[in-house]
């Protein structure tokens, strides 16, 4: 979807945001950043346990502060929570995060929250029913083009137990041909590949020198340079279809090894989810694979660039974004 979608009330905005998560978020923060009459990037955080206030706000308007284009921004509070001490949740984190985002010249435009029974404007007593999220124009139009919430890719259920290990290839020059070849075919075939074809690409996957290649021609709009792609930066928007469906098949490969040989294919899942700004998504991804096989250095390096709040040049940008496809 490349037109433009309209927002028209405070209903519209909490539908889109689980499109541009991936999953309806649960206590957390959600931050919505605005340039002029359009959206932004899209950040999440935990809600906050014991961070302090301004320590928590801080955090947030840092990762913001990315989207060197916006002029303004929403706030979204997803908890069941209670006020504590006062009468509405998070009370003093919500007015230091108003306050560091203005002082960021990102003024807060509307702070609502949404628990599990309703949602409505934070600091009154709105009380809406979901279902008015549900029905909004916004939830309909995106459901009608085809986005789709809380679809996971990885589903440990899935995976076997009794795989047989793969042995990696030399990583000669023809091993890395044919790796290239193979993982191109798939990507542009439809289905999943056969279970021959699934193990040697996950063998290819084993050797670091194959396994960059493969990761870099996942996007077709590579300028060649293996530094350049690990940051996401391209030369073109790249084909979000193609990468949906690499990280499906990236699952694939899982379920046709054991557990110690899954790092390569969900490092590789945890930095597409980057590529998209789903930082949370994308961590998840890398934690587990740095738990597949004990720090697993890539996973590790991407983990700290997503911690630092380092987003991928590629969701940064308006026009080549994932969520390009959405507003």
């Amino acid at each position: 979807m490349t037109e433009k979608l309209t927002i028209s009330g405070p209903a519209d905005l909490i539908a889109i945001v689980p499109h541009l998560l991936g999953n309806r978020p649960k206590e957390s923060f959600v931050v919505l950043t605005a340039r002029r009459n359009t959206l932004g990037a899209t950040l999440r955080m935990d809600a906050p346990a014991a961070a302090a206030p301004l320590d928590y706000a801080q955090m947030m308007t840092t990762y913001a502060a990315n989207d060197e284009k916006a002029t303004a921004s929403y706030v979204i509070l997803y908890t069941d929570e209670t006020g504590g001490d006062g009468p509405f949740p998070y009370a003093e984190h919500v007015a230091a995060l108003s306050i560091e985002l203005a002082t960021a010249r990102m003024p807060v435009r509307q702070v609502l929250l949404v628990t599990s029974a309703h949602w409505g404007t934070y600091g009154t007593a709105e009380r809406n029913p979901l279902d008015a999220i549900k029905d909004s124009q916004a939830n309909a139009t995106l459901t009608y083009f085809g986005s789709a919430t809380d679809i996971d890719v990885y589903n440990p259920a899935l995976l076997g137990r009794w795989a047989l290990p793969v042995e990696a290839p030399e990583g000669t020059d023809e091993d890395l041909e044919m790796a290239c070849l193979t993982w191109q075919a798939v990507l542009d075939a439809d289905g999943t590949p056969d279970t021959e074809t699934a193990r040697a690409l996950a063998a290819a996957f084993q050797h670091r020198h194959l396994r960059d290649y493969l990761f870099r021609d996942t996007i077709t709009t590579h300028n060649g340079s293996f530094g350049d792609v690990l940051t996401g930066k391209f030369t073109g928007r790249p084909n979000w279809a193609r990468v949906d469906r690499a990280e499906a098949i990236a699952f694939e490969l899982m379920k046709v090894v054991p557990a110690g040989q899954r790092a390569p294919m969900l490092s590789l899942m945890g930095w597409l989810e980057w590529l998209k700004g789903h930082g949370s998504q994308a961590d998840r991804y890398l934690k587990l694979a740095a738990e597949d096989v004990s720090g697993f250095r890539l996973a590790v390096l991407l983990r700290e660039l997503i911690n630092n709040g380092h987003i991928a040049d590629v969701a940064r940008n308006e026009n080549m974004s994932y969520n390009r496809r959405l507003i």
